[in-house]
Parts: C-alpha cells; structure tokens; sequence
C-alpha cells in the first residue's frame, strides 16, 4: 500500500516514490476497507482524492458513498494499470542435448491434445524411447496435460526437458514437474539444505542412486526438524530408491509418526523387505492369529489385542472403544494379509499358494473379506508365483469385478507372452458376453501378442453385436488401445457388421491407423 496522503500530497516525513507502483497509487482501498470493517455509524468514509468525484456524494452519505468509492477502486485495481515496460528478457536454462521431435511427431502430438488424450501415453513413451523430447512449441500444451493428469506427470517430466523444467518456474500450476526425480538429476547441497520440497526430494532420490548410506543419514539427521507431515511423507518415499536393510531402523521409527500418511508409507516400503525383523514380527502374527476350519476353509482372527505393538506394526491406530467394531475388524484382518510375507502362508497350512486360496476362498473365509485380501497382497507385494495363482483360481470370472480383483495389476505381474497367453487361454476355453471379453481385454495392456491379437479380430469379424452393441464397442475400445498397430492389416477394410457397430468397427480402424503413423514417425 502506497503513503498516506491529504490533498494529493505524501504526508511530511515520507518520500513519494520516483516511480510509483501501478498496482498501488496513493490507494485509498486500505482505508475503504478499514471503515467497512469498523462500520460508517462509527467512521466517516474517508476522502479519496485518487478517485474521480462522484457527483453528489459526500463523506456524510454513509454506506452508499462507501460502497460506490469501493466499486470505483475495484475497478481500478483491476483494470487502471500500465503495463510494465524495460523487463530485462530472461534467458532460459542451458538446453537439452537431446535431440527434439521432428515436424511430424509435433504435429502428431498436437493432434493427440486436440482430441485424442488416449494415446499421449504412447506418445511419451516413443519420445523416451527415441532419446528424444518435445518441441519447445509443445511444452504449454504438455505441462496443461500434466496438471489434469497426474499419472502422466513423470513422463511429462522427462518429455519437456531443461526448457520446460525452466517454463515451470514462473506457472505455479506447472510446478509440479519441479518434484519429479529425472535420472540426470544431481545430488546439490543447496538444493538439500535451502530447495523447495520439491527439490529437496529430487536431490535425496538423486543421492541414494549414488549413495544409498548418505542419502539415509541426511534424512535420518534431518527427520526430527520436517515439521510438515507432506514433507516427511514425500522424503521418506525417497528411500524407495536403493531400498535396503540399513533403511529399517528409519522406518521402522517412522512407523510411530502422527501423520497416518506417513506410518503408510513407511508400511509399504518395509512391506518390500521380507527379510527385515518387521517382517518376521508380521509372520508371527499370522501364526499366531491363522488357522484352518475344519471344513478346510481359512481363519483369521481379528487380532484384537491390546498390544500396541500389533497395530504399530500394522500402520492402524490404537483402538479407543472397549468393543471392537466390524469395520476395526476387518480393517485389522486386511492389513495382516496384505502386509504379511506371503511365504509364510503355505508353510502355516501345508500346501502351495493355490491351496492357501481355496483356502481363502471357501464360502466361511470368503465372506471375512480374505480372498480379496489376498488379492490385495499379491498386487502390495507384487509376487509372480502368487498372481499365477490367482488368475488360475478366477479365469474369467475376474473380469465380472476389477475393481475387487485388481485383474490389470495381476496380469501385469507376468511377462509379456505369458500374460497374453493366459488371455487367450481363458477367451479360448470360456462362454461369455463381449462385455465380460471387453473388461478381461482392457486389463490386458499392451502390446499385444500376434495370437492375442488373431484372437480378438477373429472376434470382431464373426460376433454378432446386434444384441450387445456395447459390448462390441468396449471390445473395439479395447484393441484400439492395447493391439499393436500394425496389425490394422489384420482387418477388414470394410465393416463386417452392419449399424452402430460398424461404425465402432471404423473408428478401431482410424485409430489403428494414427497410431501406425505415430510410431513410424519416431
């Protein structure tokens, strides 16, 4: 706020400033807004010889004169100012070595923007693999993406290279790429002891890909001070690179932080240690607390105790209430099965994994939720073995529900081969509707193997949609996202069905289409 002023003039004692500021010219809006505060039954409105006269008005007027003054500054707060003249260009950031994407990928990516938001994944992930990244023309445009999609915030990262790293600092909503660890960040002592969060995480990440020790030690000296339970949360996620024995002690601590988002992280990261003392403590529980029915079916009890080491163990907060709820219950049962090594199941019960979940699977064990715990671990823990068994235990009974079976996660967890395999397998040996056949292909990321794909365009070429229009469209939907595009030659050029569908039949094939062009562009 500028000085105070009578008559137009700076009070005695206070010299006027050689250039004003635009943004506050001997502003009367402070002293508006004190009198509305105050109210005008107990202060006159204050004279406002930066204002243009209001013909009639005078301070003794009351509310009305006040509320016309204050419009007036409104106004010219936002409207009356002169643009600023004589900044000194700023000069961007050293450039990037790599080489940029070429005329047809930039216009190809442009495209994507304007109305194909699908395939920008695939894009990214060319542009990294070519050793590339985006044109500076692009880099609005990709920074927009990221502040709408957040999965694809690391990609975008690395895509806009040191000119869009540089662009981010003057868009607070492009700030986010300025958190996200690139691997030709450098560890800097500036950055560690006087960055952003933001750069402190980069730099702690970038210091335990090169020293895994150090980068524990600075944090482990640095812990008791982060006052911010964010802060805490984001360097300790840190630790997730060159994760190793030396690291439990810190989690282990973390485990008894305030923020529940941080006792979770510090769970998911000691979950990835099966070898640590945390994890034997969590095998004891299971022995403790497991057992089998004598229908065969699987038993675990609610581990209700009052031991606070269990629920510290288990990231939960101590129970308050004498009785123990359902919810607390089941709350208490799912974060034992998912965080507990799987090994030590098999062992307990005496058979392999695909008994363990027959086990968890009968109809006593199934209504306590375990089955799905299981699930849950084997994704949490991301265990080959145990996602064969599982996808052996459901077929296709696990495109009914993704959402509780996580059916994406577990085919993820095989190779390439096998998982399209498995696809083919189930789609081979199985009765179902294309909507049950969608949801198991969608869950099948790509690419997809040439038998997969000769399945699905068999598919498409002898199903009769006429009674399930979505469901060929979700299938189209599908192959358009995950088949490798160069088995658009695969297709008939004319649609093979007549209606809606045909249409659906089309737009598979002008996506195919774009994409082939895309990849033969990098």
């Amino acid at each position: 706020m500028g000085p105070e002023r009578k008559g137009g003039l700076p009070v005695t004692g206070t010299r006027a400033p050689a250039s004003p500021d635009p943004l506050a010219p001997a502003d009367s809006w402070g002293r508006l807004v004190s009198a509305a505060l105050v109210g005008t039954s107990r202060r006159s409105v204050p004279d406002t010889p930066d204002l243009p006269d209001l013909p009639g008005a005078s301070a003794d007027e009351g509310a009305d004169a006040l509320l016309c003054r204050a419009a007036l500054a409104a106004v010219r707060r936002v409207a009356g100012y002169t643009p600023a003249t004589g900044i000194t260009p700023l000069t961007p950031d050293t450039e990037d070595e790599r080489p940029e994407a070429g005329r047809a990928a930039t216009d190809c990516l442009e495209r994507i923007v304007e109305g194909r938001e699908d395939l920008l994944p695939e894009w990214l992930e060319l542009v990294a693999a070519g050793g590339r990244r985006a044109a500076h023309s692009s880099l609005p445009a990709l920074l927009g993406q990221g502040v709408r999609h957040s999965r694809l915030r690391p990609a975008i990262s690395a895509a806009i290279g040191t000119r869009g790293q540089w662009m981010a600092r003057f868009e607070p909503s492009w700030s986010y790429v300025l958190a996200e660890p690139l691997p030709t960040d450098r560890f800097g002592e500036r950055d560690w002891e006087h960055g952003t969060p933001g750069e402190r995480r980069r730099a702690l990440v970038a210091l335990r890909a090169a020293d895994p020790g150090r980068g524990r030690d600075l944090l482990t000296a640095a812990w008791p001070g982060l006052a911010r339970a964010e802060l805490r949360r984001g360097l300790l996620e840190a630790l997730a690179t060159g994760l190793g024995p030396g690291d439990e002690d810190l989690l282990g601590g973390a485990l008894d932080d305030r923020s529940a988002n941080v006792r979770g992280t510090a769970l998911s990261l000691l979950t990835r240690m099966p070898g640590s003392a945390h994890a034997e403590r969590l095998r004891g529980y299971v022995r403790e607390h497991a057992s089998q029915r004598g229908d065969g079916s699987l038993r675990v009890d609610s581990v209700h105790t009052r031991d606070a080491a269990v629920h510290r163990d288990l990231a939960l907060a101590a129970p308050t209430g004498p009785e123990e709820t359902k919810h607390q219950r089941h709350e208490r049962v799912w974060a034992l099965v998912t965080h507990a090594p799987l090994d030590v199941w098999p062992g307990l019960l005496g058979t392999d994994p695909s008994g363990v979940l027959a086990a968890a699977g009968g109809e006593a064990a199934r209504s306590d939720g375990l089955f799905d715990a299981f699930v849950n671990a084997v994704t949490v823990q991301r265990d080959t073995e145990w996602a064969r068994a599982v996808l052996g235990t459901l077929g296709l009974r696990a495109a009914r529900d993704r959402g509780s079976f996580q059916l994406d996660k577990l085919l993820d967890l095989l190779p390439v081969q096998e998982r399209c395999a498995h696809v083919c397998g189930v789609l081979d040996g199985a009765e179902a509707s294309l909507v049950r056949w969608a949801q198991l292909l969608r869950a099948t990321r790509g690419p997809w193997t040439r038998e997969l794909s000769a399945r699905v365009v068999g598919l498409l070429h002898t199903a009769r949609p006429k009674h399930d229009p979505h469901g060929y469209q979700e299938v189209c939907g599908a192959a358009a996202e995950h088949m490798p595009p160069e088995h658009l030659a695969d297709l008939h050029e004319q649609p093979p069905i007549d209606g809606s569908s045909a249409d659906t039949y089309l737009r598979l094939r002008d996506t195919l289409r774009f994409r082939l062009d895309m990849h033969r562009e990098f």
